[in-house]
């Protein structure tokens, strides 16, 4: 395997997320680099071609990846915890005796470990931490009413959202992404998390055709536009009467054209929500 590397300034980080966001790209790693305001970023690649595209693009370096120990470097982190609501803390820290003293020190949270991954989806960008957020609303409303409900998440990065799902009550909860590294990063987060009731599977969303009459009563998208447009309508239908559909992932130059497809589609009026560069959607079908 092969590693891209640029060392980026802080400014300059929306403009790469966009751009892997852009290209489907979601084996890249940003992070902060120690007592600096610079941000290293790695895209991880089998195939030289690509490699050599991004270092002509972007500039950079290209190097054969070297063997690392993951595990004994996630399990120790300096990064804050990540709070949802009043319900949830997101930690980047995998090492057991570590996660049981965060368990102590907030008993009344669900704590969930998402390390620092080869993956989309770590909780701290503006599209997963909104998407968590409604997730997050559902559930209790669900929990509210005592109602059960099922999610299928499109394009599990880490797992995070059908991870938080499960831990939230959610009594069937499966997904599925295109990436099979994906899939690696989603069970190791599962097996992290205690959880074995997700059903995780490899598939793209131009070729998902679920079992006729099969539906869910949240379906989550943190996807581009580019993809999550085409697919659109045949999403909408799979979403149970009164659930929800929440859509994220998608830059704010391209929000018009996802309300201009759903209009399109006969989909509701959705609700809004904002956080920089992002939009996020919550269609609820009444």
């Amino acid at each position: 395997m092969l590693v891209w590397s640029k060392i980026i300034s802080v400014n300059e980080k929306s403009f790469v997320e966009e751009r892997f966001l852009s290209m489907a790209q979601t084996n890249a790693v940003i992070k902060r680099l120690s007592g600096s305001q610079k941000l290293q970023v790695e895209v991880y690649l089998e195939n030289e071609n690509e490699a050599q595209g991004l270092k002509k693009e972007l500039g950079g370096k290209v190097n054969k990846l070297e063997y690392k120990n993951w595990a004994n470097i996630n399990a120790s982190s300096n990064r804050p915890l990540i709070k949802i609501r009043d319900k949830i803390l997101i930690t980047d820290n995998s090492d057991s005796k570590e996660l049981k003293k965060i368990k102590i020190r907030y008993p009344k949270k669900i704590v969930i470990s998402i390390p620092a991954a080869l993956a989309f989806g770590t909780g701290d960008h503006a599209t997963t931490s909104t998407c968590l957020r409604m997730l997050v609303d559902i559930a209790k409303d669900h929990q509210k009413k005592k109602k059960q409900w099922s999610l299928c998440d499109i394009g599990l990065g880490t797992g995070i959202l059908p991870i938080t799902a499960s831990l939230m009550g959610a009594f069937k909860v499966e997904g599925f992404d295109f990436d099979p590294e994906a899939l690696v990063i989603a069970k190791r987060n599962m097996v992290i998390n205690s959880i074995d009731d997700i059903n995780i599977y490899e598939q793209d969303l131009f070729d998902w055709s679920p079992k006729r009459g099969k539906t869910w009563n949240v379906i989550t998208a943190n996807i581009f536009a580019n993809v999550l447009n085409p697919n659109l309508k045949k999403i909408w239908s799979l979403v149970s009467q009164n659930g929800h559909l929440l859509l994220s992932g998608i830059l704010k130059e391209h929000h018009d054209s996802i309300l201009k497809n759903a209009k399109n589609n006969g989909l509701p009026i959705p609700e809004l929500y904002c956080k920089g560069k992002w939009v996020s959607f919550k269609f609820n079908k009444c």
